[in-house]
């Protein structure tokens, strides 16, 4: 059976083999442009509603979705259009968790197909496979900002990732590991003797980021007159599988001048003069970094971290990751009873309540100088004083005189 053209933007109908129904109209938008959306339905009666669905959707502005494309094409063109954007590591990062986790679960299903509670099954597979709640988080963003883009491009009308979200797995209380004074004094007096852990001693001074000191020059850093300096953080240096580069802070916050001590400017300078005599044995100039590797390049991530277990095992101390040094001098710098603000700011925060979030739990023993009692609020104990003496009855007041007559004064 042949089309039949019914005319007057009807549709056009053909029989199948399988019984099925094509059907096809010309519709027009809005605009002033027309296309000719086409389907299959099961008999002819499907078919006629899905031509007037098509045209009621074409009054109302709707375009018809691509019906053929795939997850894994709507989430390539997305990482495409928004390279140039991001940052190399969070387009690496991006990169790597499509390869690894949309890729072969989701890849070559259709987007328009899947539904909010496809999703949500999808995000329990990846916790059952265990994949942690910040890869799950980043995936929604990803798959949720492929789809907003699809949608705002006409290519499908809804975003069944603003309905499914990853559900955080149950856990214990949050707790921030970090070195208590003491082990921090002992750290940095065993990293002191070693040339590899004087980045990690000037994190312990500090508290920055890891990657923050790697990425340091000498152009950062200044002397001042009486013995302290300071370091312009603007930048920061990150490895991903293998890649490194140097960017932008995480937030404009990140971009900070932090003071230094005279012992983290000793340190400072102590590199300095073993930066020189590496350059003159290895007859090769000085490098601008503070914290380089022997060639001159900066140290590597992996490499602070590998001499961090070191470090600890020679001072006696639990073994932490290097960013434990930044969680050591935050919970110290609020131990001391410093203010959050200037806390925040040192350590490149945007928020205060980030500083407190992460930090505030870290101090039980001010817990246990929050008591009241009465002895608080009576203050220090009365000093004895004499009764007072008993007051002599005064005289009885004279009678008022008369008042004259006359008018009464206003």
């Amino acid at each position: 059976m042949g089309p039949a053209k019914r005319g007057h933007g009807e549709g056009e109908y053909k029989a199948l083999e399988s019984g099925k129904v094509q059907w096809r109209v010309r519709v027009k938008y809005p605009d002033g442009t027309s296309t000719r959306p086409s389907g299959t339905a099961k008999n002819i009666t499907a078919a006629r509603k899905a031509v007037e669905a098509a045209k009621a959707e074409a009054e109302a502005g709707q375009r018809p979705v691509r019906l053929g494309l795939t997850v894994s094409e709507m989430v390539t063109e997305y990482m495409g259009a928004k390279r140039a954007r991001w940052a190399d590591r969070t387009a690496w990062n991006n990169d790597a968790l499509y390869r690894r986790h949309v890729l072969p679960h989701l890849g070559a299903k259709r987007a328009a197909g899947i539904q909010p509670k496809d999703l949500r099954a999808y995000f329990e597979a990846l916790t059952a496979g265990g994949l942690g709640d910040s890869g799950q988080r980043q995936i929604h963003v990803l798959l949720s900002g492929a789809y907003k883009r699809a949608v705002g491009d006409g290519l499908l009308r809804d975003n069944p990732a603003a309905h499914a979200r990853p559900v955080k797995a149950a856990r214990q209380a949050a707790r921030v590991k970090a070195f208590t004074p003491e082990e921090l004094g002992r750290f940095i007096t065993a990293a002191l003797e070693d040339r590899w852990a004087l980045p990690l001693a000037f994190l312990a001074f500090t508290g920055l980021r890891i990657g923050e000191a790697l990425a340091l020059t000498w152009e950062d850093f200044a002397h001042l007159p009486d013995g302290s300096g300071r370091v312009i953080v603007s930048k920061t240096r990150s490895e991903f599988e293998g890649k490194a580069y140097t960017g932008q802070p995480k937030t404009a916050a990140g971009v900070r001048r932090v003071e230094l001590s005279p012992d983290a400017v000793a340190l400072v300078e102590d590199m300095r003069r073993r930066v020189l005599l590496e350059a003159g044995a290895h007859g090769q100039g000085v490098g601008p970094y503070i914290f380089p590797s022997v060639d001159g390049r900066p140290m590597r991530q992996d490499t602070a971290r590998a001499v961090m277990r070191r470090t600890c095992e020679a001072a006696g101390v639990p073994l932490l990751s290097p960013h434990a040094l930044r969680h050591s001098v935050a919970s110290y710098h609020l131990a001391a009873g410093r203010d959050a603000v200037t806390v925040a700011a040192h350590l490149g925060h945007a928020q205060t309540s980030t500083t407190l979030n992460i930090y505030g739990h870290a101090l039980p023993d001010n817990l246990r100088a929050m008591t009241l009692g009465r002895a608080a609020l009576e203050g220090p104990a009365k000093e004895e004083r004499p009764a007072p003496a008993v007051p002599t009855p005064a005289a009885a007041p004279a009678p008022r005189r008369p008042r004259k007559g006359g008018p009464r004064r206003k």
